[in-house]
């Protein structure tokens, strides 16, 4: 009886030992809410296992004994693990599969897409579809006709091939946490709404190359839109066109919600998703006189600010002169 119990217990060992063999790419997804069973059932249809029932039994031993839970997502397995391995990878998620994904302040929701797409395989139409909707725009209080504005810039760890809305979900989340964290307690005396705030944030973040100027930036979108002046700022032109480029006279002439060297005010909404500076310049602009800025043009990312607009002409006009020096 001891022989045979010492034997079988050896077995185990053997097979748990044991390298699986991988079928195509080593990929295994297991769906959320999968049972031990099914999990198991999802390894097996991408490898070979030295032993399928030892690996059902260390699945439920894992979690009946040890308290593990069973995880969902993707994971990788390699032609170096074990039966034990593959095992513990679906029940523990020791192998889930992890990319470090960087998303940029002033990105707009189909940049931050295709970011996820290219990076983590997330899918980019279901990341728009659930940005888009009605349903995830009521369930955050977002005003416009989609979350941009809405998704905080930052780095995360993302599951290879995540659900879209998994993801969307994490950006969100982390929004509103910085938001509720740092910026709504001085939202009343903005004397704006969030939506107006984050919408003005964009801007400044679009125009912005260097942080320690945006306060000075959004003073004077604050100043242009106390004396009821337009906007006139090019990044929301480009976004109303879709495209990132440099602006030719005839587009400023568009007729679209966006083109504020037309429309009065503040667009509908945010032009991309502004990181916390922008936000927290958008809600305690500098004060000062200026109605104009123009980039320096030397590389340095800083801007030339006028009060007048015979002082902005020469302003641009040192601009053009640098630009045409090549310098």
């Amino acid at each position: 009886m001891v022989l045979t119990v010492v034997l079988t217990l050896s077995v185990c060992h053997i097979k748990l030992s044991s390298r699986i063999t991988i079928h195509g790419d080593g990929f295994v997804y297991v769906p959320v809410g999968s049972s031990v069973m099914a999990a198991v059932d999802s390894l097996e249809s991408h490898a070979d296992l030295p032993s399928p029932v030892l690996a059902r039994l260390t699945a439920r031993a894992l979690t009946g004994i040890a308290g593990k839970q069973v995880q969902a997502g993707w994971f990788k397995l390699d032609t170096t693990m074990t039966l034990l391995d593959a095992v513990t990878a679906i029940v523990g998620g020791r192998y889930r599969s992890t990319i470090r994904v960087t998303i940029p302040e002033g990105l707009t929701i189909r940049e931050i897409a295709g970011i996820l797409q290219s990076k983590a395989e997330v899918d980019s139409s279901d990341f728009l579809r659930w940005a888009s909707s009605d349903s995830t725009c009521e369930m955050y209080g977002a005003e416009g006709a989609s979350m941009e504005g809405y998704l905080m810039p930052d780095t995360y760890d993302v599951r290879w091939r995540s659900e879209a809305s998994d993801v969307g979900t994490r950006l969100a989340r982390h929004f509103f946490d910085t938001w509720n964290r740092h910026c709504e307690g001085l939202l009343a005396a903005s004397g704006r709404t969030r939506h107006e705030i984050i919408t003005l944030a964009s801007i400044v973040q679009a125009e912005a190359a260097v942080v320690d100027e945006m306060p000075r930036i959004a003073g004077v979108y604050v100043n242009r839109l106390g004396r009821n002046m337009r906007l006139e700022a090019d990044p929301t032109v480009q976004y109303g066109l879709g495209v990132r480029r440099r602006l030719f006279y005839g587009d400023l002439d568009d007729n679209h919600d966006y083109n504020t060297y037309r429309i009065t005010g503040l667009p509908p909404g945010p032009i991309n998703n502004p990181g916390l500076a922008a936000m927290r310049a958008a809600l305690t602009p500098e004060e000062h006189d200026n109605l104009f800025f123009v980039a320096r043009g030397d590389g340095s990312g800083l801007h030339y600010f006028a009060r007048s607009a015979n002082e902005h002409k020469r302003n641009v006009a040192l601009y053009r002169a640098r630009r045409n020096r090549g310098q």
